[in-house]
């Protein structure tokens, strides 16, 4: 799989574009950015999420899927130059998704995770799937959490009543995952990640 250059020089500049003159996106804490491997987890709350959050992010991304956009060989080559790679959301076990996440973050990569598995359809957030977890403890990768906010009404947004908005939290260090994940295993360790999710959701709505 080789995500095409192309995507940044010049897809990214139209959504970018579009975020901020359309939707108004604001971007808070960008400054989190680490480099080299990392995991990006937030919610999922629209299926505007992936374009919006790269958008966002300072550098390269990969994300999951759904295998339903890659049913074709065409659609199966586009989504693969976005850098994206399919997961069956109703398999119980996504094990070639996972080894796909794992395997990029293992090469440098920055890789994008809904640790809710599927789109919280109210906004509120679902409970954490273990796969997050289990990519974590496997590549010992940082975990940046994030926060995404109005992709699920962007008819308020283009109307000037709501924006779009990607807030980043606080670096998530390998080695305090790591402990969580010898204490209660994969499991335990995404709902910590989510927690700090939702920590970033709190935040914001005590301002």
């Amino acid at each position: 799989m080789k995500r095409s250059p192309l995507v940044d020089i010049i897809l990214r500049p139209i959504i970018v574009t579009m975020a901020a003159l359309i939707f108004r996106m604001k971007v808070v804490n960008r400054k989190n950015f680490p480099k080299g491997n990392l995991i990006l987890a937030g919610n999922h709350i629209s299926n505007w999420d992936p374009p919006f959050i790269a958008a966002a992010v300072p550098r390269a991304v990969y994300f999951m899927a759904k295998s339903s956009l890659f049913k074709t060989r065409f659609l199966s080559w586009f989504m693969q130059k976005l850098g994206a790679f399919p997961i069956n959301r109703r398999s119980a076990v996504n094990s070639s998704a996972v080894n796909k996440a794992i395997e990029l973050v293992n090469h440098g990569a920055a890789v994008i995770i809904f640790p809710e598995g599927t789109r919280s359809r109210n906004g509120k957030m679902l409970p954490a799937k273990a796969g997050v977890g289990y990519i974590a403890h496997a590549t010992r990768a940082p975990v940046l959490p994030f926060l995404l906010e109005g992709m699920d009404d962007p008819g308020s947004a283009l109307l000037f009543k709501s924006r779009f908005s990607v807030t980043f939290g606080q670096l998530i260090l390998s080695e305090e995952l790591e402990v969580l994940y010898e204490q209660g295993g994969a499991k335990k360790t995404a709902e910590f990640i989510l927690e700090k999710v939702k920590e970033i959701k709190d935040r914001n709505e005590q301002r």
